[in-house]
């Protein structure tokens, strides 16, 4: 595996470790501005200013803890990349209360497009449970 491939899979643990501090912003500057997050159970948002609407509130009310499990795959192709993974994901609000695994056991396709400076931003982002 080369750079691009070790490159992809750094932002891809970024992406992890910028939920689990809550760095908004951090987290925000790892998409490209016409970004697309594909939740599952909701339509596709789509840029940035609709991934931050969408995503702020849960930031500021919840402390998250998103593991990856596994990075299964991780091809180039030219300037884009792809990450197949498999993660765990929990909450608990910031005002107290429970902790709960919101995704015991998901999986996420994310795609990266290598931008100008030759660094890799997410473009594509989809995500669902392993679990009916």
């Amino acid at each position: 595996m080369g750079t691009d491939h070790e490159a992809i899979k750094d932002v891809l643990r970024r992406y992890a470790s910028t939920i689990n501090d809550g760095d908004f912003e951090s987290w925000m500057g790892l998409w490209t501005s016409d970004g697309c997050q594909m939740p599952p159970g909701v339509p596709c948002r789509l840029g940035a200013d609709a991934i931050r609407k969408a995503m702020q509130p849960t930031f500021d009310t919840m402390n998250m803890t998103l593991e990856l499990v596994s990075i299964d795959e991780t091809p180039v192709f030219g300037d884009l990349g792809l990450t197949r993974c498999t993660y765990s994901l929990q909450v608990t609000p910031k005002g107290g209360g429970d902790t709960v695994a919101i995704e015991p056991n998901g999986k996420a396709l994310t795609l990266y497009r290598r931008q100008t400076d030759g660094s890799w931003r997410i473009a594509y982002d989809c995500f669902n449970s392993n679990v009916s």
